[in-house]
């Protein structure tokens, strides 16, 4: 099973920040999540929210205006791609306007990085999938009705083949049927070291995770 660390070490330092990916893979993990919004300044930044502290969307805010407000240097994709370039980086894009800024930065790592590209935006995805050689996955934070209509668009692309699922929603009989069609699943969202060690049983190819101490990399 893949290890992956949720926006980074963020015990120690603040998610989504490059000291963040330095502790996560220092202490072992294989490789980051992290997530792209826009700032006002048109910057592909690294930040998971939508809005900032002070109830400002981030989309209205530069990325200096957000890096004072959090106290620490807000990175861009190409910081950590360029700082980090053996980590195995799962890219969660945001929105449309953060897709038409990250996907074209991507291209020029998608050969010499280890790439998964995300979303909960399946057309962003779908884009991806048809701009890049990276592989490319669908984020889903319910179940489907059924797997088929989940994976219909996803077929015709060979490097769409990764479903990341939220932990609570996660079905052994799909996780099954979509391994049987030739995907991989990764998970995320698991909180205690049952729910890791239940993913492992699952045979899920990835997890993406806070608690390192839960995948044996802390002791």
């Amino acid at each position: 099973m893949h290890l992956l660390a949720h926006r980074g070490f963020h015990f120690e330092h603040p998610e989504n920040t490059l000291a963040a990916f330095e502790a996560a893979l220092g202490i072992g993990f294989e490789g980051i999540e992290t997530d792209v919004r826009v700032s006002a300044n048109n910057e592909p930044v690294l930040f998971h929210d939508r809005i900032a502290r002070n109830g400002v969307p981030v989309a209205s805010l530069t990325r200096k205006q957000l890096s004072e407000l959090c106290g620490y240097t807000v990175p861009t994709l190409t910081e950590a791609l360029e700082a980090f370039p053996g980590a195995h980086w799962n890219i969660e894009i945001k929105t449309p306007a953060a897709a038409s800024l990250a996907l074209p930065i991507l291209t020029r790592y998608d050969e010499t990085h280890r790439l998964l590209v995300t979303s909960f935006r399946h057309d962003i995805v779908l884009a991806a999938a048809e701009l890049l050689q990276a592989e490319c996955g669908l984020l889903n934070a319910h179940r489907p009705a059924a797997i088929n209509t989940l994976l219909h668009a996803a077929l015709p692309h060979r490097n769409l083949r990764t479903l990341v699922w939220d932990c609570e929603i996660v079905d052994p009989d799909v996780l099954r049927q979509a391994n049987a069609l030739g995907f991989h699943n990764i998970v995320y969202g698991a909180k205690t070291a049952y729910e890791h060690q239940l993913m492992r049983e699952f045979g899920v190819h990835a997890i993406i995770t806070d608690y390192p101490q839960h995948v044996g990399l802390l002791q």
